[in-house]
């Protein structure tokens, strides 16, 4: 049992920092792959949103299993042949980590809203939100890059490292197949509202002990600092508890208000706000990737120690 534990972590660090240090384009990564074929499946098992609720909750859930099952057999059917399964359990860390991309994405929105750029920042913003940016300001594309960074960090390393741990390459790669049928079948959207609750509620599910373990270390890089509690002004439907605590958390680690309405395609989405003495700039956005790039090494770090632990423990005699 320590010896698999041990091969899971040093193969888990492994890849995250190859990962880190190799980045490849979010247009050439396998996600987008995988986003595509999510988007072409929603039009053929999903062409007209006036269907009943029941029929459209059940196209969802079929569509999730179709999204799930092919990869999942695919990589079942290699481990069976394969005489290297970690090298192949690498490849899909590989394929799951693609935080690096979004990160290069962040710092070139940065640049460009520096230097006034906003129509190409709208643009580049695009990939980052999957929801409508060319009505945002540059606040309202600041606070939209620092929660979606935020939350794309936890889901595409911290949940990808838990489940990793917990459940093999399995579960990382169910974990973050949900998450890319979840963010393209967003239920944000009014024609997705029923077809995507299934991919949305698993996503939730996996995201859960990410987004708590991201504002324990968002809570602790704040210490030290006069951070204040943000008040929450409630305007339509709430965040889900483990998201709010996470960007109630950020909230106060960066002191700038968060939250508030989100377009998606034409249509508003009415969320609480996380209400602070000052309204986020884009200094901000490159603060808080120093804080993520830090989290990241914690993680890289607790990966480290937990081999080197786990070395000792299975050590003959």
């Amino acid at each position: 049992m320590a010896e698999s534990l041990l091969f899971a972590a040093a193969l888990c660090a492994i890849s995250l920092l190859a990962a880190w240090l190799l980045p490849v384009s979010l247009q050439l990564h396998p996600v987008s792959l995988v986003a595509r074929f999510c988007q072409k499946l929603a039009l053929k098992v999903h062409p007209d949103a006036r269907r009943p609720a029941a029929q459209q909750r059940l196209a969802g859930l079929l569509a999730l299993l179709l999204v799930l099952s092919l990869p999942l057999l695919l990589w079942y059917g290699f481990y069976l042949m394969s005489s290297w399964p970690l090298l192949l359990d690498a490849i899909i860390l590989l394929c799951c980590f693609s935080w690096a991309g979004y990160r290069q994405l962040g710092l070139s929105l940065c640049r460009q809203l520096e230097q006034g750029q906003l129509a190409q920042a709208r643009q580049q913003a695009q990939l980052l939100l999957l929801r409508d940016s060319k009505a945002l300001s540059q606040l309202g594309l600041v606070k939209a890059a620092l929660e979606s960074l935020t939350v794309r960090f936890q889901q595409q390393v911290v949940a990808i490292i838990f489940w990793y741990l917990i459940a093999g390459a399995a579960g990382a790669l169910c974990c973050r197949l949900c998450q890319i049928a979840s963010q393209q079948w967003s239920v944000k959207r009014p024609e997705f509202r029923e077809f995507g609750r299934a991919a949305a509620l698993c996503s939730r599910l996996f995201n859960v002990p990410a987004y708590l373990l991201g504002a324990i270390l968002l809570h602790l890089q704040s210490i030290g600092r006069q951070a204040q509690a943000p008040v929450e002004r409630t305007e339509g439907k709430a965040f889900p508890v483990s998201r709010r605590l996470l960007l109630q958390q950020l909230s106060r680690t960066l002191k700038v208000s968060l939250g508030g309405p989100a377009r998606y395609q034409q249509h508003e989405v009415r969320r609480p706000r996380l209400q602070q003495r000052y309204e986020p700039v884009v200094a901000d956005v490159r603060r808080l990737l120093t804080l993520l790039d830090y989290q990241l090494y914690i993680w890289l770090l607790l990966l480290c120690l937990c081999c080197c632990l786990l070395w000792f423990v299975a050590m003959p005699g």
